[in-house]
This record gives C-alpha cells, structure tokens and sequence, in this order.
C-alpha cells in the first residue's frame, strides 16, 4: 500500500498517487450542475488508462461518445453524428478532464498549484487544483481519493457550471489489452484531422 510522507506537500502526494497507478479501469457516472446548482445532465460509461498517456473514455447513454488517447494524439468519436474528430492530445486535455489521471507527473506541477482540502476522513484524501494558465478550460479541479484510490472528480469551469464524476467497480494496476487504446475509424464516418491545421 502507498504510503504518504506526512512532511510531503499536496503536490507531491497527488502526484505520488497517480504515480502509483500503472493502469485503471473503472465505471463512472457524470453529472453536470449549472451555476445554481441543478443537475442538467447525467451520463455513464466505461472508462481504462496505461500509463504513460494512454487513455479510453467511453459514454455508453445516454449519448454514445468514445474518448481514446495515446501520447500524441486524441480520437473523438460521435457515433450518433458518424463522425471521428483527431485532435493533436497537448491541445484536447479540455476534452475529458479525466485525462489528468494518465497525464505525465511533471505534469501536475507544471499546470496546477495543489492544495489540501479539509473534509472529513470518512470522505478520504481531496486537493484542489488550481490552473496557473489564465485560458484553462476550468477554473478548478477537485480529486478525491479512498484508501489511496481515485473515486470522484469535480470540475468546475468560469461559468459557474460544475462536473461530478464518480468512479465505481475500479481495478487498478491490472494487465489491460492494448486494443482498447487503439482506435480504427468504422467505414463510412466523416472523419476531422485537426492535427493537420497545426
């Protein structure tokens, strides 16, 4: 089991816990609030990460959406509008916050001031992030982690709007097929290279 330095600032013990993960897979829930705190939108889905950079984020309802990463680039497949969006990965990370659990440790550091969140033990270890960039797509970040493990993330963005997701049924740190990091557009879709126009 990882065991935190107790001296060790909020940085390096998130970054020590994402460290700590080699591969995840897990069920999530997603929920959207607006400013006032309505709930306006919900979706499930699958999602897997290998690290280094590798990354699966699939919405099963209720609008099937695939999410796949590796180091270089991102796929965004609209299975309702059959069309494939490829977008160059250090340009996409607004796409699926989740996408900070496979990121690169240096990069925690790099894009984020890390702070302890006091809650109570039962709701185990939070911190908050925070963008050093003024353009970031989110104004926070919340990450909750139990026995060590990530179970809630909560982003909220500059309009006051805020997402929940809620990992369930995680395994961590098991083989996973490299397939599911793999993405082959299906025949017929549109597909939209954006990494071309950079």
């Amino acid at each position: 089991m990882l065991t935190l330095a107790s001296h060790a600032s909020p940085s390096t013990d998130l970054t020590a816990l994402l460290g700590a993960v080699h591969s995840l897979r897990a069920d999530f829930t997603q929920t959207i609030f607006d400013n006032r705190g309505k709930a306006i939108q919900k979706s499930y889905g699958h999602m897997a990460l290998q690290r280094p950079g590798r990354f699966r984020w699939e919405i099963v309802k209720p609008i099937p959406q695939l999410i796949i990463a590796n180091p270089t680039k991102l796929w965004i497949f609209d299975k309702d509008l059959d069309q494939v969006t490829i977008r160059s990965l250090k340009h996409a990370a607004g796409e699926t916050p989740a996408l900070l659990l496979s990121h690169e440790n240096a990069i925690i550091d790099n894009d984020f001031s890390v702070q302890d969140v006091k809650k109570s033990s039962a709701e185990g270890r939070w911190f908050l992030l925070k963008p050093k960039q003024a353009d970031s797509m989110f104004d926070s970040i919340q990450m909750g982690f139990l026995h060590n493990q990530i179970q809630e993330m909560q982003l909220k963005d500059h309009l006051g709007h805020t997402t929940r997701i809620q990992f369930t049924h995680i395994e961590a740190n098991q083989t996973l097929s490299p397939a599911l990091f793999i993405f082959k557009p299906p025949a017929n879709v549109d597909v939209i290279n954006e990494t071309r126009s950079r």
